[in-house]
């Protein structure tokens, strides 16, 4: 029986070799060379869909175009020009526009006037700047109080650089006490202004209306200078400091004033004014410096008046003594 099996067995494992054999003859084995081959063209293909689906969607930027290099026309440089109407640049250094206040001919500030009084304010100013004047510039109430029904006066001439011309406005004064002030300027005529001084500082009226003007009478402005003796250093007597002040009177009266000084010396100087009318005088003082005096130290002038027992203390004018050269 155990015999019978084995045979059976051995038959069984035959037959399957023998089918294992026919099937490696109908599938033969593959070759790498071809596999590789197949897989870098399949890789090869992929890449050049992807390159040509990439170029349809996404187009590439078109160049730029260089931009024509400027040229000049018949080789000449070009020129600067202003607005029509317009003065042009000036090349000797100065602005075209400069005015410069010299004086005020008539009503001082401050000038005492009684209700409804008429009077004419004139300044005079000096054409300090490169370019002409003419009728076509008006001389402009800027702010403030006007007192007189016209406001915007043109030129009475042609004023050239370095020329001084007058500004004079008839004016009437307020019926009700008080301080009044208007503020003018010269308008030109190409929509700008021009004041005085670096700042373009307005032209001003300044009056003190008042039905009792012996009340109001005083002194309303103290202008300083000084010079030293000598400029610099000191000699065997020190040194020497003129000073002057010119005061301004709103109206016709007298009044004493002083040189106030600091640190005081123990002397008084000092005087009497008359004014016939509204106007301005001048006082002088020196302070003598010796080697005694001390140095280095801030020391200042300055002027006080005194009307009717009432004392008024003006602004100061500073300054430091020193021997050295």
């Amino acid at each position: 029986m155990k015999h019978k099996i084995y045979v059976v067995f051995s038959i069984c494992a035959a037959l399957t070799l023998f089918l294992s054999a026919c099937g490696a003859e109908t599938q033969p084995t593959p070759d790498a060379a071809a596999i590789s081959t197949s897989a870098a063209q399949t890789v090869e293909a992929r890449f050049t869909l992807q390159a040509a689906l990439q170029a349809t969607e996404t187009p590439a930027p078109p160049a730029e175009t260089p931009m024509p290099a400027a040229t000049s026309t018949l080789g000449y440089p070009p020129t600067q020009t202003t607005a029509p109407g317009l003065p042009s640049p000036t090349s000797n250094g100065k602005p075209c526009y400069a005015m410069t206040f010299v004086s005020d001919v008539s009503i001082p500030d401050g000038m005492i006037m009684a209700p409804g009084a008429k009077f004419t304010k004139t300044w005079r100013v000096r054409n300090d700047g490169n370019c002409v004047w003419d009728p076509s510039y008006t001389l402009e109430l800027a702010m403030g109080d006007a007192m007189s029904t016209v406001t915007k006066i043109p030129l009475t001439k042609t004023v050239y650089p370095d020329d001084s011309i007058d500004f004079s406005v008839d004016m009437v004064a307020p019926d009700t006490n008080g301080t009044y002030a208007g503020y003018w300027h010269v308008a030109t005529p190409y929509g700008g202004y021009m004041g005085v001084g670096s700042y373009n500082q307005n032209l001003v009226v300044k009056i003190q209306v008042t039905t009792k003007p012996d009340l109001a009478f005083g002194a309303v402005s103290v202008a300083y200078d000084y010079t030293r003796r000598p400029e610099k250093g000191c000699t065997s007597a020190g040194a020497y400091y003129d000073f002057s002040a010119t005061i301004t009177a709103n109206g016709p009266g007298e009044f004493q004033y002083r040189w106030d000084r600091n640190p005081f010396d123990g002397k008084v100087e000092g005087g009497v004014l008359k004014f016939a009318a509204a106007g301005s005088k001048t006082v002088y003082f020196t302070w003598h410096m010796t080697a005694d005096h001390l140095q280095d130290i801030d020391r200042w002038v300055g002027i006080t008046t005194v009307v009717d027992s009432k004392e008024t203390r003006f602004d100061r004018i500073m300054f430091r003594y020193t021997c050295a050269p």
